[in-house]
């Protein structure tokens, strides 16, 4: 396997972007250091946080970190990071929220409560007075990777569809919050490709992001010796999940853990298959993967996915109105067209017609594709885009696969290798092929032109179901399902 220059990768995918995407590393998140392993707006941030007022009084401007200590918080230049100066308040001042941007002024002190309980010296500032800042430099942001090129950074060995990978994609944009449900972004993979194959890709996916950003994290962690509370703005759980947990985020739209945002994306079964935002079916002809070394690409990727999560679109009550009407319009033609009971509009439900269903997993992936495209605002329009382009294509392939492998296992026997065979070919067979008694069958010209592929790709995929007895040969050149 050839591996890409990684002066070439970064000229292609960073520098025009973000002059310090130039450096390489495998640091987590909160324990980044200074400089090139920042984002753009990180050090701009840094260089204005701390002033020197007098000989002996600061300024700094940072993200407030509770600590388990109720006088003392931990401020730092930048949310993501766990770096900076603790700020002692006394028990008169009243103490800034968790993750707010603010101002304070105070001279050098040693943190009494360590001094006191361990004799250990703490550097920090005394509070003589705290401010609240609004943060309004999103506009001298440079924007991070667009869409398309997130995709072809993170996919360039993966051969699977373009619209398959630009979900995949979405899942590091992720989405903001919307009233009381968290935000992110999830998807299930329902794998008729080879299940080895999607872990190797989940597992690469896995492997990009640092581990604070993924899986589930202590709520403290040590920072010269005071216990500080962790942030929890995003992460993105990959892998086999339990049903619980899929209903908790995909259903509920809440996390037991506190994080703001979650995606997610795991393979799923008959039981959890419907569950997630956006269900893909990932078939053999069009899925394979080459993965080298994830974490090359872990600090392009991260810089860009924590510059995303600066950015909150904003939309108004008329827009949701209107996709809401909108998708449960085109719910009800997808009911009648694959001949589904009621009960798929119910919530949890394959089309999830309720207004935390399938409506919200469109504002979800319109959000998302705005902050991909640094867009301050969503429109009707954007939600339509989201529901025509993106998720309405995904559930129709989804449950064309779905009632092919169901169809399949019910004659072959569920132990059926699918994976092995084209699923355009199969699809192709099944339709050409009456069941008349007599018949010859249709014949490999007419497959190859029903499943719009080349006559070897479908005589290659007719020889291995012929071997597996899936169907047989008449006459040569004819084939009957058995």
């Amino acid at each position: 396997m050839i591996v890409m220059d990684i002066e070439e990768l970064l000229r292609r995918h960073g520098a025009e972007r973000d002059h310090l995407a130039d450096a390489t590393s495998s640091s987590d998140l909160y324990t980044r250091q200074y400089g090139t392993e920042l984002a753009r707006w990180e050090s701009q941030l840094l260089r204005q946080f701390c002033e020197r007022e007098t000989s002996r009084v600061f300024k700094y401007r940072g993200f407030v970190h509770h600590t388990n200590d109720t006088t003392l918080a931990l401020l730092t230049p930048s949310p993501w990071l766990l770096e900076g100066e603790f700020i002692f308040f006394e028990r008169d001042l009243e103490l800034p929220p968790d993750g707010a941007y603010i101002e304070v002024n105070g001279s050098r002190v040693a943190a009494p409560r360590p001094l006191q309980e361990s004799h250990t010296i703490t550097r920090a500032i005394a509070a003589d007075s705290w401010n609240s800042l609004h943060l309004d430099f999103l506009s001298e942001i440079r924007p991070p990777m667009g869409l398309k090129e997130l995709s072809d950074l993170l996919f360039e060995r993966v051969g699977m569809a373009e619209a398959s990978k630009r979900v995949f994609a979405r899942l590091f944009v992720s989405s903001p919050p919307y009233l009381e449900s968290i935000g992110g972004l999830t998807t299930g993979i329902q794998a008729i490709a080879s299940q080895a194959q999607v872990r190797r890709l989940l597992s690469f996916i896995r492997g990009v992001l640092p581990p604070s950003m993924r899986g589930r994290q202590s709520s403290f962690r040590d920072v010269q010796g005071i216990k500080v509370r962790s942030p929890r703005l995003w992460r993105l759980d990959v892998g086999s999940q339990t049903l619980e947990k899929i209903q908790q985020l995909c259903v509920k739209r809440t996390d037991r853990a506190g994080y703001r945002e979650v995606s997610l994306s795991t393979l799923t079964d008959t039981a959890t298959a419907a569950l997630p935002d956006v269900p893909l079916a990932l078939t053999s002809e069009d899925f394979w993967i080459e993965t080298g070394n994830p974490s090359m690409l872990r600090l392009p990727i991260l810089k860009s996915a924590i510059t995303y999560h600066m950015l909150v679109p904003a939309i108004d009550k008329r827009s949701i109105n209107s996709g809401t009407q909108h998708v449960i319009t085109r719910l009800e033609t997808l009911k009648e067209s694959f001949g589904l009971k009621d009960q798929a509009l119910a919530r949890g439900s394959i089309l999830d017609a309720d207004a935390q269903g399938r409506p919200l997993s469109t504002l979800r992936l319109a959000r998302s594709t705005a902050r991909a495209y640094w867009k301050d605002k969503v429109t009707t329009k954007d939600l339509k885009y989201a529901w025509d382009r993106v998720l309405e294509p995904a559930l129709k392939e989804f449950m064309e696969l779905t009632e092919l492998k169901e169809g399949a296992e019910k004659e072959w026997g569920k132990g059926s290798r699918f994976d092995k065979f084209n699923s355009k070919v199969l699809k192709a067979v099944r339709k050409l092929d009456t069941g008349k008694t007599g018949s010859l069958g249709p014949t490999l010209k007419e497959i190859a032109e029903e499943a719009g592929v080349e006559r070897h790709i479908a005589a290659e995929t007719l020889a291995r179901m012929k071997d597996s007895g899936v169907l047989y040969e008449p006459r040569p050149g004819h084939y009957r399902l058995i």
